[in-house]
């Protein structure tokens, strides 16, 4: 998705009716197929509304994500903000809104207010002087026979795979041996150093979030299985962590790996988009985890040395 335009777009509706005064705007008036266009609802409310809730009808888009900003306090009552991530996957001029703004708790009184409506434009991808389908060229007339060249192409083709297949053999055997003349690295270092290899693929800046998080689980659960001595990659999420509380008593590691699992399967699962920080957060989680475990090794090792005289 590119990036948004800087300036947003607003059409506003203020509903003055002595409780709350709404606002609607959208990043943009003018987007492609697919892209991204953020819906920004702002609610100035009166003392005594806690909370907002944002009714959202079916429309011709499809909602990709929400968010919440943290309510603002101000001189005659309070300030709620929430963020709505729509995209469209078809062209033309659709109109966004009113949605339903309610204000809690319900009162005697005004219990909701309601957005104005936004005007958006979606175009196609293709440029004006694009064409999806160009003319074909006329075909060009060949003499002769040519079947007689299918005996040549099929030995060039036979030697083409003999070469491949021995090329992938003499890799494989040569991947062997190097992995036979070292030893595996430490569980911990092995992850430190695949996560790293992740991370620089840059893929949650990228909102390949699914393909992220499906690689993130994949390298934690090998270091479990290394580290712990059982199988997780055919576990479950609630499997691997009942299993994984009986080996390990350090409530922080637990914890730290539980909450990378149930963040995964939302997103690999539900769909969900997860917010920058959310992200940001794994990172200091695994770096404790690896920090951990390569303590306990480097003690373990110091004991070994201490009894055996060295």
């Amino acid at each position: 998705m590119k990036t948004l335009a800087a300036v947003f777009f607003i059409m506003a509706w203020p509903a003055w009716a002595g409780a709350a005064q709404v606002t609607m705007a959208a990043s943009t008036a003018t987007a492609t197929v697919g892209e991204r266009i953020e819906l920004r609802v702002v609610v100035r409310a009166e003392t005594g509304v806690e909370d907002i809730r944002v009714d959202v009808p079916a429309g011709a888009f499809d909602i990709v994500g929400r968010s919440r900003r943290p309510a603002v306090g101000t001189a005659d009552g309070r300030s709620f903000e929430e963020i709505i991530r729509i995209a469209f996957f078809r062209t033309g001029d659709f109109v966004v809104g009113p949605f339903r703004v309610q204000l809690l708790p319900l009162r005697d009184g005004v219990a909701s207010e309601q957005t104005g409506q936004l005007t958006i434009r979606v175009r196609s991808l293709l440029g004006e002087n694009d064409k999806d389908i160009k003319p074909l060229k006329e075909l060009f007339a060949i003499r002769g026979d040519p079947r007689h060249l299918l005996k040549y192409a099929a030995a060039l083709m036979l030697l083409l795979m003999l070469g491949a297949l021995a090329l992938l053999l003499l890799a494989k055997l040569k991947k062997k041996r190097l992995a036979e003349s070292e030893p595996p690295m430490a569980p911990e270092l092995e992850l430190e150093l695949r996560v790293s290899e992740l991370r620089k693929k840059n893929l949650p800046q990228s909102g390949e979030f699914r393909q992220f998080f499906i690689a993130l689980s994949a390298l934690i659960k090998h270091f479990i299985q290394r580290a712990y001595g059982f199988n997780a990659e055919d576990c479950t999420t609630a499997e691997t962590m009942a299993r994984l509380k009986n080996c390990e008593n350090d409530g922080e590691i637990v914890a730290g790996l539980e909450t990378i699992f149930i963040e995964a399967d939302l997103v690999k699962f539900a769909r969900q988009v997860p917010e920058k920080e959310s992200v940001a957060a794994i990172w200091p989680r695994i770096a404790s985890l690896v920090a951990k475990h390569r303590k306990r090794r480097e003690l373990t090792t110091a004991a070994t040395h201490v009894q055996t005289g060295r």
